[in-house]
């Protein structure tokens, strides 16, 4: 494995998967909302915690029914959902990739956790988190 280019010393990245589930379906609108408001609060955290520059945050949330997937460049009036909607669902996959510029790969870890956590919690969901370093 060749070493890291100085110019990316301070880029790091992280990513997690995750199983959602909860008793009351969930229609697509609100999924869509759940999508926008996790790309926004991942990156707002990630602010806070000193991050120079948002790479890129995305993620892709799969159910029987269709999928989502959102991303932002840290921009919260940049935050895109697109996918295929169906039938509302109570449970899905949720993956989360955070490449972030200026803060350690801990920041990068507890930023994005943390925040999946709150807006799951938000939305009433039961989660089985899985790393994915």
């Amino acid at each position: 494995m060749q070493p890291k280019s100085p110019a990316h010393e301070e880029i790091n990245s992280y990513g997690l998967s995750c199983s959602a589930a909860r008793k009351k379906a969930i229609n697509y609108e609100e999924l869509r909302s759940f999508a926008g408001e996790l790309m926004t609060t991942i990156s707002q955290s990630l602010l806070r915690y000193g991050a120079k520059d948002i790479g890129h945050i995305k993620a892709y949330i799969e159910h029987d029914n269709g999928f989502l997937h959102a991303d932002t460049l840290g921009d919260p009036a940049d935050v895109t959902v697109k996918g295929r909607d169906g039938e509302p669902i109570n449970r899905f996959k949720l993956v989360v990739n955070s490449v972030i510029y200026g803060v350690t790969k801990e920041a990068v870890i507890e930023a994005t956790e943390r925040s999946v956590k709150s807006v799951l919690l938000k939305y009433r969901f039961e989660k089985n988190l899985n790393r994915e370093e």
